[in-house]
């Protein structure tokens, strides 16, 4: 099930709520295709999206707590070519 509009930051699966996170990537020039490939293999990445910018990717995390999270931004780190990172938390909007 997909975040509905009251809590964008979370999404509901199986009756678990589940934290997204964003995940801004910077690689080495020429590297874009393995780090692509390795950032596929981390639990918990749900998509990677190439982009355009200050940044190289946009890994998009679904985990079920910070520690996950944790775990998740660690692994990308250790991707050879990886030179920068920077996370971003999902929000939960209450109205």
């Amino acid at each position: 099930m997909t975040a509905g509009p009251r809590d964008e930051g979370f999404s509901v699966g199986m009756g678990l709520r589940v934290m997204k996170g964003f995940v801004m990537i910077n690689v080495e020039p020429g590297s874009e295709k393995s780090v692509h490939d390795a950032l596929t293999l981390i639990k918990g990445v749900r998509e990677v999206v190439a982009v355009y910018g200050e940044h190289d990717f946009i890994a998009i995390t679904d985990v079920q707590d910070i520690s996950d999270l944790n775990l998740a931004v660690l692994a990308v780190r250790e991707i050879p070519g990886v030179t920068n990172t920077r996370t971003i938390l999902g929000m939960e909007l209450k109205f």
